[in-house]
């Protein structure tokens, strides 16, 4: 388990590591603004200087020697991203100052930050819950605007609202049946109303499958969506991942197999991150390696999202195409006619063929079709688009869905008091799980480690 004193100053830089033209360093604590004064020389002082405002000046040494000029800004508690007293020095982005200025903090009575440490004490000062605390560390790592609108969405309380109003809810009706278990026998204590628990029960019960349904969805929109591109070789399948990542990533050759392990490459459409995979021909290898890259190929394909089955139009439909289609026709996937600037020769078959894109990945004719294709059928964005409240994190789901498990066992026995009380006390304390009520310290340990050092 991580040791951190809450009361401790601390410091770390805010911008990432290596070679820049600015960085920042974020001190925290209740010495962070004495700290500055230590450190910091120019025409205010920090101690003294309106808050938020910037402050031009110099960082030295202990000894008096100057080691970089600075902007500084100093943000009292509570108005700070900590709700503690904050400062924020921008320097030039070298490693050597941003490193010399961190240590001169440090020997001014600060310690090193450990990793989330500044969003922890945010949590844990209320400026924020724990599914928003999780929110920073997704919108930090966000590489599409239906991720970064997501966790900016989730940041601003979207998820928060919702589950505390159903936790709320199921508190409320909570107390009731607890009070009359502990004092029916006294007069005047109303019994609770079994009809109205269950309604109460069902309805936050449908809620909170309705948001662990979003789970898959959420997935897509954080992860981006696994796409596997398979085919029988030489069928077009590495021209294909070319065109769609728009550079040339994977060997295009004329001879049958040249692609022997997976290649991979990411590409942004209509806002989501379609993360794109090129594999070998499906066919019985000639080689170990080739063989070996046919079983990489396959296990590959099972865990895709979406399959882009890749038949060659120039050329006759095999037993290897019908076999390929025959076994991914349960799948999410798209069949693609490629080479569609060369003579067609593939006969049409109306199931397999029904929804088919055709293009020529060489000349670009029909790619836009295809892309078109591959956000319609993720669907990503859902039915109800921008306005649906989307659970991005595994943690999340697997909570939620056990809250509505247990009010889905609550449905049965609303009439006896005693287990419907266990029931509802189990929902609660999922729910409260995610937004960080009640969590433990070993819960939050995990979470935290996972951000970087400075946020």
């Amino acid at each position: 388990m991580l040791q951190y004193d809450e009361g401790d100053t601390i410091v770390a830089p805010a911008t990432p590591p290596g070679m820049g033209a600015l960085a920042v360093v974020r001190i925290s604590g209740p010495k962070a603004i004495s700290i500055a004064e230590t450190v910091f020389s120019g025409g205010s002082h920090p101690a003294t200087a309106r808050p938020r405002t910037a402050l031009l000046g110099t960082i030295s040494d202990e000894n008096g020697e100057p080691i970089d000029e600075v902007l500084l800004v100093c943000f009292p508690a509570p108005r700070s991203y900590t709700a503690e007293d904050s400062v924020e020095i921008s320097c030039h982005g070298g490693p050597y100052l941003v490193r010399r200025i961190v240590e001169r903090v440090v020997a001014a009575g600060a310690r090193l930050a450990g990793p989330g440490e500044f969003t922890r004490r945010a949590f844990l000062n209320g400026k924020i819950d724990l599914a928003q605390a999780e929110s920073v560390s997704d919108l930090i790592a966000a590489r599409t605007e239906a991720a970064a609108r997501a966790a900016l969405r989730q940041l601003h309380g979207e998820l928060s609202g919702v589950l505390r109003r159903l936790r709320g809810r199921l508190v409320d009706l909570l107390a009731g049946v607890e009070a009359d278990l502990d004092f029916a026998a006294e007069e005047g204590v109303p019994s609770y109303d079994a009809a109205r628990a269950l309604r109460t029960v069902r309805k936050a019960k449908e809620e909170l499958e309705r948001l662990a349904a979003e789970g898959k969805r959420g997935r897509l929109v954080r992860e981006g969506v696994a796409v596997t591109i398979v085919g029988r070789p030489n069928s077009g399948k590495s021209t294909l991942f070319n065109a769609l990542l728009g550079e040339d990533r994977a060997i295009v050759s004329a001879e049958p197999g040249t692609t022997r392990d997976v290649v991979e490459g990411g590409v942004e459409l209509g806002g989501v991150l379609f993360r794109l995979s090129d594999t070998a021909g499906l066919r019985e290898g000639s080689g170990e390696v080739e063989a070996e890259g046919v079983r990489r190929a396959r296990r590959r394909s099972e865990e895709a999202d979406l399959l882009l089955v890749v038949i060659d139009r120039s050329d006759a439909r095999t037993d290897e195409d019908r076999d390929l289609l025959t076994r991914t026709s349960e799948r999410r996937r798209i069949v693609v006619l490629a080479k569609s600037d060369l003579p067609e020769r593939c006969e049409r078959d109306g199931d397999w063929d029904a929804g088919a894109v055709a293009l020529s990945a060489l000349s670009g004719d029909g790619m836009d079709a295809l892309r078109g294709a591959m956000v319609r059928m993720m669907e990503v964005e859902g039915e109800g688009g921008a306005g649906d409240v989307v659970v991005t994190r595994v943690r999340h789901v697997e909570a939620i869905g056990a809250a509505a498990a247990a009010l889905a066992r609550a449905e049965e026995v609303t009439d006896r008091g005693e287990l419907l009380a266990a029931d509802l006390r189990e929902a609660v304390d999922q729910i409260g799980g995610v937004t960080g009520e009640g969590a433990r310290e070993e819960v939050l340990d995990r979470i935290f480690a996972r951000f970087c050092i400075g946020k």
